[in-house]
């Protein structure tokens, strides 16, 4: 095993040991991901802030709130994705139920699997027990010629 300058096994001398800790470009990502969560919400935060002016929301019945355009825009926004979730519950609980199948049937291929390659060996050791394989070159070459004289060619 090679040895760095400093005795740690598994350097070679001249090659410098890997990072500790996360690689740098996973930092500058980790930084550019922040700093567009941060751009992000101070746009948000600026419309929000240009958008406070007050509206009147009319709802059947005769029913009507008062509130800002900003919060009204948030709760339409809450609602949107409310709804989004709730259009696709039964797709996803439907693609649960499909991976669990097939889950269940890759579990009794595999063992369907195991038990072929049981008796794959157990028909391998009867085969290797009647008849045991020639090692001398003569024999082997023996063997094959007659194989070769009972099997037709055009097979």
């Amino acid at each position: 095993m090679a040895s760095g300058p400093a005795g740690e096994p598994g350097t070679a001398p001249g090659v410098p040991a890997p990072a500790a800790g996360p690689s740098a470009f996973r930092r500058l990502l980790g930084y550019l991901s922040l700093a567009v969560k941060l751009a992000l919400f101070a746009l948000v935060f600026a419309l929000a802030v240009k958008n406070s002016d007050p509206v009147t929301l009319k709802f059947f019945l005769g029913r009507e709130v008062e509130t800002s355009l900003a919060l009204a825009l948030v709760a339409a926004l809450c609602a949107g994705a409310l709804f989004g979730v709730l259009a696709m519950t039964g797709y996803v609980i439907g693609l649960r139920r499909d991976g669990s199948r097939a889950r269940a049937e890759g579990a009794a291929l595999r063992v369907e699997r195991d038990a072929l390659r049981a008796e794959r060996d157990a028909l391998a050791g009867e085969l290797a027990a009647r008849a045991p394989l020639p090692t001398d070159p003569a024999a082997v070459a023996a063997a094959m010629a007659a194989t070769d004289r009972q099997v037709p060619h055009g097979l």
